[in-house]
């Protein structure tokens, strides 16, 4: 059983480190032009923000890297984009760095915004209080267990899902936990699953979690790209412009942007399998 986990996982970390080619940088399509920075007291993280002071609060989005690659500008063009609508964006891993990364980065990177939030300096418009954690392929992994981290209220899985037994003290070779799918049951937060169609690798696991989660507002969708997604397109392609919607409705109160999710704006947009459950009551 040990041997097949490694050898799904080794898959899993490959796929989604496939390598692709960087598309031309933008400051991103929203009202807010972002670029990326690092902070010595935080050095093993990229930020996205805004580059000049915005007339509204910035919510937080913490975002682990497919692959858990320590490299946070892997996903450089959907995580700009994400920030030029008026976000807070902190990736795990530094600008080009190498190695691996676990789950406690986004918790010590919650913990650190928080700490700085709404204090006079770069972090006074932060507003660390609507915070979310998404992560792609074993970025979703680490996302998973931000389950109980009380800074983060909501959760987004891009091309992820438990993989098949695994157990909370089991490591996968980078060092983040693997968890068995049963694990789903001890999710609580509102959460979004955005997958890459049947040929995503993760495309069954995360099916499979979304139809097992239960009790909590809960949102999938499928666009038939792959495992690797349009993540380093411009702006981050389609899933770029799905991110954005779903951050601006559940940490902005976007109105319009929750049509996407309620109103068949995806459909619309050519996301296929859509379901959701309770979103209602956000």
């Amino acid at each position: 059983m040990i041997k097949s986990i490694l050898a799904a996982v080794s898959l899993f970390a490959c796929s989604s480190a496939s390598p692709l080619a960087l598309s031309d940088k933008s400051a991103g399509t929203g009202p807010y032009p972002a670029s990326w920075f690092t902070e010595s007291s935080l050095p093993n993280f990229t930020f996205y923000m805004p580059t000049a002071p915005t007339d509204s609060q910035l919510p937080v989005v913490l975002f682990g890297e497919g692959g858990c690659e320590n490299n946070g500008t892997r996903f450089e063009p959907f995580l700009t984009e994400i920030a030029s609508h008026g976000f807070l964006v902190v990736a795990n891993g530094p600008p080009n760095g190498t190695g691996k990364t676990n789950s406690q980065y986004q918790r010590d990177a919650s913990a650190w915004v928080s700490a700085r939030a709404g204090k006079p300096g770069r972090y006074a418009a932060v507003d660390a209080s609507r915070m979310a954690a998404a992560g792609q392929s074993c970025g979703g992994l680490e996302t998973y267990l931000q389950r109980d981290n009380p800074y983060v209220s909501y959760l987004g899985i891009f091309n992820s899902g438990f993989l098949p037994g695994g157990n909370a003290s089991s490591n996968l070779p980078d060092g983040t936990t693997s968890e068995d799918p049963s694990t789903i049951s001890q999710v609580h937060k509102p959460t979004f699953y955005f997958l890459g169609g049947p040929t995503d690798i993760a495309y069954a696991n995360g099916e499979r979690d979304y139809h097992a989660l239960t009790g909590v507002p809960k949102w999938i969708g499928n666009f038939n790209v792959g495992h690797s997604g349009t993540y380093r397109q411009p702006n981050g392609g389609v899933f770029g412009v799905a991110a954005v919607q779903w951050l601006q409705w559940v940490l902005q109160k976007n109105a319009t942007a929750s049509l996407f999710f309620t109103a068949g704006g995806a459909q619309a947009a050519n996301w296929t399998e859509v379901e959701s459950d309770g979103l209602g009551s956000l």
